[in-house]
């Protein structure tokens, strides 16, 4: 086991708890609801649980997932008041996770151990052998991360590209809405194929994604404040999908 592996499978968890075990109506209701706020915690702490259990050793495990734990319960709690006071949806959503992210590393970094309790890291030899099991980590967090939390960040960014005071139907963006569900799963499918093409190197089959892309939208492009909208989650969705698969390779390498 590498600091690299630790680290990513923190993430990994966190990415579980954060964002696969809450339900949309925990996600909304928690800012008001302590009830609700307790159960997303008590959550969070269960799928950290596995996840510690794969980085650390001996009593380092219960304290690792107790700070990971704790840390999660207190930024969600002032990121519900910081919310309350009417800040930016988006910045707010993006601070929240850096901070998230960060109590990983530091405590991946803090309690590190080279053996764990359960070392995954000899199946996944097993599985894909010795020179791609770093990839392999890579690469399945890289898959969690393109559907549901950059599905949140692109609802949250395209939320304030409005037309008329009215939201920008079928743009990309995730809503709760029917008739925009289709343009929430082609951004994570968009998403999905191009991290996909990244880690191959296959870079210009990515020209034939947005191509498809356009094709399906191209008389709704006539109106240009849904062009502008169009094209603002598109480019954001390419830059998620660039960024995301290298940056995760490299917090790979860690030793």
């Amino acid at each position: 086991m590498t600091l690299g592996y630790a680290v990513l499978l923190l993430i990994a968890g966190h990415v579980a708890g954060d964002f696969y075990a809450q339900t949309n109506r925990v996600a909304k209701g928690k800012r008001g609801s302590v009830k609700l706020l307790v159960i997303h915690c008590a959550l969070y702490s269960l799928c950290m649980l596995p996840f510690s259990v794969c980085v650390f050793s001996g009593e380092s495990i219960a304290l690792a997932w107790l700070v990971l734990a704790a840390s999660h319960a207190l930024i969600d709690c002032l990121k519900g008041m910081v919310e309350g006071r009417g800040a930016n949806p988006l910045t707010v959503f993006c601070v929240d996770q850096a901070l998230h992210l960060a109590c990983c590393i530091a405590v991946a970094v803090g309690l590190f151990s080279a053996h764990p309790l359960l070392d995954v890291t000899s199946l996944c030899v097993a599985l894909v052998g010795q020179p791609f099991e770093g990839s392999a980590f890579a690469v399945a967090l890289m898959l969690l991360v393109m559907w549901k939390p950059a599905a949140v960040f692109m609802r949250l960014l395209l939320h304030g590209v409005r037309v008329g005071g009215e939201r920008c139907e079928g743009c990309g963006g995730e809503d709760d809405d029917e008739g925009l569900r289709a343009g929430r799963w082609i951004g994570m499918l968009e998403r999905t194929i191009i991290a996909v093409l990244v880690v191959h190197g296959q870079f210009a089959a990515i020209a034939f994604v947005l191509t498809a892309k356009s094709i399906a939208r191209f008389k709704m492009l006539d109106d240009k404040e849904f062009a502008e909208c169009y094209l603002v989650g598109t480019l954001a969705s390419c830059v998620i999908a660039l960024v995301v698969p290298p940056l995760l390779q490299g917090i790979a390498g860690w030793v």
